[in-house]
């Protein structure tokens, strides 16, 4: 879809502006099914390097970030080449079963481990269990309808002009100022060197950016998968 968007957008002369979000991998978070949100995340950076290689970076300001984080974790140290989806390898819990690697803070996986909880009395075996098939979903500690979102930091890419002013922790309001400032917009239009930047290229906010002028706009969004 992000191809053919900038496919039909490059036929215009005056610049565009496009904003791409790989919105499945929330939903997967929501569940507690890392399977889908990593896939999600492949399906993502297979988009970024499509992206980059249909726009010139020379006129087009591309920014990769993401608007929130989720509740899960990789737990423990797992030796280097172990599943990522598999069972955690580098120590024994204190109850002698297996865990997986990736585990959820909260969310509706909580409800069979409350259920092993008062049947067996302990956390559910994953022992014989493929936890690496896209339909495991991964276990839970506080039962809810939906997983929610974390409060990490996330981090945010960009290349192209003005992308050396993306550094360091900011607030999320810094981004859109410094697309105005790029595109030549509101508060930022009369600044120096916009003066060559005619109105409707300044339109090009996202994705795309030109040296002193910007003939596109590129925005990808995705949820951070750690």
């Amino acid at each position: 879809m992000a191809e053919k968007a900038i496919q039909i957008l490059q036929k215009n002369n005056k610049g565009f502006v496009l904003f791409v979000e790989g919105g499945r991998i929330d939903h997967a978070h929501h569940d507690n099914h890392a399977y889908g949100a990593l896939t999600e995340a492949v399906t993502f950076d297979n988009t970024v390097e499509k992206v980059l290689s249909m726009v010139d970076t020379k006129e087009t300001l591309i920014i990769v970030t993401a608007d929130h984080s989720h509740v899960n974790s990789i737990s423990g140290d797992p030796t280097r080449g172990n599943p990522i989806l598999g069972l955690q390898n580098d120590e024994i819990p204190l109850d002698g079963m297996p865990y997986t690697t990736i585990m959820y803070a909260n969310g509706p996986s909580a409800a069979k481990v409350l259920k092993s909880f008062n049947v067996t009395g302990h956390r559910p075996n994953v022992t014989d269990i493929d936890t690496e098939s896209k339909d495991y979903h991964q276990d839970a500690l506080v039962p809810l309808e939906m997983e929610t979102h974390g409060g990490e930091d996330v981090s945010l890419h960009a290349d192209g002009p003005y992308s050396h002013l993306f550094y360091g922790v900011r607030e999320q309001s810094y981004i859109s100022h410094v697309i105005q400032y790029a595109a030549c917009l509101s508060e930022y239009e009369d600044r120096v060197g916009c003066n060559d930047v005619t109105s409707s290229t300044g339109y090009i906010i996202h994705f795309t950016w030109l040296k002193a002028t910007l003939t596109g706009l590129l925005v990808l969004m995705l949820n951070r998968v750690w």
